[in-house]
This record gives structure tokens, sequence and C-alpha cells, in this order.
């Protein structure tokens, strides 16, 4: 298993971009500790991170807000349990579940996200060895004790592919998308 060099993201890393808040949920249930910038880097604008913390707590860790960091601690490691998203959000969504591929016992992430990016991470997770099923808008996690490597090659950024289109449309230019689209039947289904 490869050494982690820091459990801290820093805030020069963090504010670039929001999807870096994701190291959470992994650092924390591997080195029972994380110390992790609030995230920035949102065109969106301020977007809070409370249903990433609020699941995180429900897996038994000690969460703390000091002086822009957020400190997560596990000092046993994370308990495997039933979460209840107050709305899909898909960062919370992927956040727990990478959480909980390594906690103990079995967790279920009910009003999850369901979005093909989720699906995308699930089918690397899975792998690399996770325990990972979905039934509507649940996701049931069996926690392992570790995980391995494995080669997987991520999805395209659809909102960018689509951002990109409706700008050549507005414009009236031409545009070749050259993309995958990779998208599960089972997420048909799902919804």
């Amino acid at each position: 298993m490869a050494n982690i060099a820091s459990t801290t993201a820093g805030y020069e890393n963090v504010s670039k971009m929001r999807a870096s808040f994701l190291v959470i949920g992994p650092l924390l249930a591997r080195e029972g500790y994380a110390r992790v910038s609030m995230p920035g880097g949102c065109a969106i604008g301020t977007r809070p991170v409370d249903i990433h913390l609020k699941g995180l707590k429900t897996l038994g860790a000690d969460i703390k807000v000091e002086k822009g960091f957020v400190i997560a601690e596990a000092k046993k490691g994370l308990t495997g349990n039933r979460i209840q998203l107050e709305k899909p959000s898909v960062g919370a969504t992927q956040n727990l579940i990478m959480a909980s591929t390594l906690a103990k016992g079995e967790t279920k992430i009910s009003n999850a996200s369901i979005e093909p990016e989720v699906l995308d991470l699930i089918d690397c997770l899975k792998k690399m060895g996770a325990n990972i099923e979905i039934d509507k808008k649940n996701i049931l996690i069996d926690g392992q004790e570790t995980l391995h490597g494995a080669s997987h090659s991520v999805m395209f950024d659809r909102i960018e592919a689509a951002t990109f289109a409706i700008a050549a449309c507005i414009t009236r230019g031409n545009l070749i998308l050259r993309v995958a689209i990779q998208v599960s039947w089972n997420y048909l289904f799902i919804c």
C-alpha cells in the first residue's frame, strides 16, 4: 500500500477546486485523521459542506472547524451506519461512499445522488475491491479492510461538454465533441 505524505489539504490547493474537499473521506477512512481547508474554487459560489460533515459524524468521526479548516478524526476507525441525506448531493454522496468502503460493517446511504459521476466512482471502487450495491436512491456499502490498485478510465465531464455545445449553439458555430458516452443502463432504471 502506498504511503500518504500528508493528511492535510491546505487552502492553496483546496481553494482552487471545490472537488478537492473530496479527499476528507478517504483520508479519514484510511488514516483516521484529516485536516482539510474549507473548499473554494466553485464558479457557482459558496456552497456549504454540512451534508458531508453530518455523514462523516454518523460514521463515527469527530469533526471540528477551526481557522478555516475541517479537522476530522476517527481514532478507532469509521463504523458503518445508516445515513439519510437531507437532499441528494453528488459530492457528499461520493465522499461518504469513499469513507464507507473502509468503515467497519455496512453503510446505507439513503436519498443518495445517483448521477453518472457517482456511478463511475462506484465502478472504479468496485475494481479496487469495494463491495457496493445500488437500490434505487440507496447505496449499500460493505466496508472492507483494504482496497487495492486498479485501472480505470474516468468518464468525461458531461457538464463541460454541454457547456461547449451550448456555446456553439449560441454563437452559431461548429463543434465536434469527441467523447465516449458511458452511462450505465442501470442509471436509466434507478431514478
